[in-house]
């Protein structure tokens, strides 16, 4: 016998859609279930997987979980545990690589610590012929400053010039 409670429970926490034909579609997925498992308890654990799989894999409709009884039934699978082991096994193939080579899974961005900016930032003082990282930020902020302040008149003489913001130069017609 299904158990409707902790079916429509899952249902729910899974966020497929419920609508006027719900109750008939978990009963046509249950009856197509209780035929092919062991007894009505393998069932009902095999329904609560399907419905776990689909919202796994972001499915809100009941043709997920449709589908993933109809691809157990299809391999011969009859109980839950059968299943979590298709299931593994599943997931083994796709994590293998090419020609039985392991996937080159590539490593997380690391954050730079503290003392690796300072590192960088004296090395980068040195290459651009300054004494210490403060003189450099120093004059590297009022470049900037000035960059900005004068970024009106720049933009206003390129137009004179005949050369557009990228300093490239405007075809004229004749």
């Amino acid at each position: 016998m299904i158990n409707q409670k902790q079916i429509l429970t899952e249902w729910e926490k899974a966020g497929l859609k419920i609508n006027g034909f719900t109750h008939d579609d978990i009963n046509e997925i249950y009856d197509h279930l209780a035929h092919n498992a062991d007894d009505e308890i393998e069932a009902n654990k095999m329904f609560i997987l399907a419905i776990r799989k689909a919202a796994m894999n972001g499915a809100t409709t009941q043709w997920a979980v449709s589908n993933n009884v109809n691809q157990w039934i299809q391999a011969g699978l009859t109980n839950a545990d059968a299943v979590g082991k298709y299931e593994q096994e599943a997931q083994n193939m796709r994590s293998s690589g090419r020609y039985g080579q392991p996937v080159k899974n590539e490593t997380g961005i690391n954050e730079p610590t503290n003392d690796q900016v300072q590192r960088q930032n004296e090395k980068l003082a040195k290459q651009l012929g300054y004494d210490t990282v403060e003189t450099m930020i120093k004059d590297s902020w009022e470049k900037l400053y000035e960059l900005r302040r004068t970024r009106e008149e720049r933009m206003a003489n390129k137009a004179k010039t005949g050369l557009t913001a990228n300093g490239n130069k405007v075809l004229q017609r004749f």
